[in-house]
């Protein structure tokens, strides 16, 4: 099923394009408001019909208005609505007076101050609770009220419906700096918010809903989501040959690992690349051959003169951090060959600390990226948004940022991948990814110059495939998964699933 392209924002970006509808449309910030309302109510009966009970916790920013309107729907309907709020509402201003009013005018009870034995006792009891305390108003460190009550609030188990954002969670980079609703629901409005998609966020909401409310926001400013779609790949032109197609090299497989040179190798050719050469320990050349007679297969010792016939090189699974893999990275460093870094040449290129080869793609996860930037793991998951452009910015590359809700950042366009799953936490991963990248890029590798502008006209059709190696390696991860679960998954199951998600791609001789 084909996805339709959106776009994501921060929170100061969600606000200036809600203050823009306001006049735009000619309508009021109550009424937007009451829009909203409406709309979580009606995600609230799709997901939970069975809920009589529900408890709403409500803090004091836009996001409590619309949970106290939603309260109001509720009671309406016949539900049994208890109203709870962290904060004194005597401090309640503008529209969030205005609906919290309308909650008393209803008939409803604020219950204020509430000791921790009472919410306990009141999330034991209830079928429902909806989050209104945060939303995109959180910024660290949480108050005491709001942390005590979300810790509560998660050690129910009872199913949560979050209004915007799950409270606690950071809407503009996904992270989680103390504690944060875990929401089965999650209700976005106006705009989808960046937190959501990537980082803890896709940890902390099972099912996502979304209206704009009537609003019609401009996308330039935003991130891109990015979904696989094989109709959005260049087709095959009816002429082609394997030339054409690109010839990949594969530098890697030190001693122990041929598995990781092996998977790169047939990744690359099962998305299209036309010949690929692996160059690696010689013993291993009967072991990957066996596997994929399509392969060639070389002795890295002597690889100079296949190298020098490559479009392409995919730099790094298996390599090692030997001196065998130090003296391969620096001759490939020392072409000017287009190259995909992964795994251990990531490694050597956080220990040169920097690139003068051809032009780059690397596909570092957390950890990698943060022996690549010198600092933490724990400030990459901080802002992986941020992570990705400096990564990029630092190297001149092309940046895949790995992990939940994979951050890809090329030719100065952010966009966060939307597939991928926790099974894909296991050994080969990356080797196929980067395979996945090496095959869709090695057919325009090679600079193809405008007469008239002198620019290489294959230049951005390398950043898109970048990034659509990425969507696909993921789809392909998730499709194994339905049927293998993700505790089962293995790198190989995702080559196994490559070709039934590109064969909805044709030549265009057909």
């Amino acid at each position: 099923m084909k996805q339709t392209t959106t776009h994501v924002f921060d929170a100061l970006q969600s606000r200036d394009i809600d203050t823009r509808a306001i006049i735009d449309l000619g309508v009021t910030g109550f009424e937007l408001m009451q829009r909203a309302a409406h709309f979580a109510f009606s995600s609230l009966l799709k997901h939970f019909p069975a809920a009589k009970q529900v408890a709403v916790f409500c803090g004091k920013g836009n996001n409590a208005g619309d949970a106290y309107l939603v309260a109001v729907l509720a009671q309406r309907y016949g539900l049994q609505v208890q109203l709870v709020s962290v904060v004194d509402v005597q401090d309640l201003r503008g529209h969030v007076l205005t609906a919290y009013q309308q909650a008393i005018a209803a008939g409803l009870v604020v219950q204020q101050k509430a000791t921790q034995a009472w919410v306990q006792e009141l999330t034991a009891a209830v079928d429902l609770i909806i989050d209104g305390l945060l939303g995109t108003g959180y910024r660290s460190p949480l108050r005491p009220a709001y942390r005590k009550v979300i810790e509560i609030i998660n050690a129910s188990g009872c199913p949560v419906l979050s209004l915007d954002v799950p409270s606690g969670l950071s809407a503009d980079t996904g992270a989680v700096e103390e504690v944060a609703v875990v929401a089965e629901v999650n209700v976005s409005f106006v705009t989808q918010k960046v937190g959501l998609f990537t980082g803890q966020g896709k940890a902390h909401v099972n099912c996502q809903e979304f209206s704009d409310l009537g609003v019609v926001v401009d996308t330039r400013d935003g991130i891109a989501l990015l979904y696989w779609d094989a109709a959005d790949m260049p087709a095959l032109d009816a002429t082609t040959y394997k030339h054409r197609q690109g010839s990949v090299m594969v530098v890697g497989g030190d001693t122990q690992m041929p598995g990781a040179v092996s998977m790169s190798a047939e990744a690359a050719l099962r998305v299209g690349a036309g010949l690929v050469t692996v160059a690696t320990r010689a013993q291993h050349s009967s072991i990957i051959v066996a596997r994929n007679p399509e392969v060639m297969v070389v002795d890295a010792a002597h690889m100079s003169e296949r190298l020098r016939n490559a479009d392409l090189v995919i730099l790094g699974p298996g390599l090692g951090r030997s001196e065998w893999g130090k003296l391969l990275f620096d001759e490939v460093a020392n072409t000017s060959i287009p190259t995909v870094l992964d795994a251990d040449g990531l490694y050597w290129l956080a220990e040169q600390g920097e690139w003068c080869g051809g032009e780059l793609y690397i596909t570092p996860h957390a950890a990698e990226a943060a022996r690549l930037l010198d600092c933490n793991v724990v400030q990459v998951q901080q802002d992986r948004i941020h992570a990705a452009r400096q990564l990029a910015a630092m190297y001149s590359a092309s940046v895949v940022l790995k992990g939940a809700g994979s951050v890809i950042c090329s030719n100065g366009e952010v966009s966060i991948c939307c597939h991928g799953n926790p099974g894909m936490a296991t050994a080969g991963m990356g080797d196929v990814l980067s395979g996945v990248i090496g095959g869709f890029l090695a057919p325009f590798a090679n600079a193809d110059i405008n007469a008239d502008t002198g620019t290489d006209t294959n230049r951005q059709m390398r950043h898109q495939l970048f990034a659509k190696a990425v969507a696909l390696h993921s789809a392909a991860a998730d499709e194994a998964a339905q049927t293998l679960g993700y505790r089962s998954l293995l790198a190989t199951d995702v080559i196994r699933m490559l070709p039934s998600l590109l064969s909805s791609n044709r030549s265009t001789g057909l």
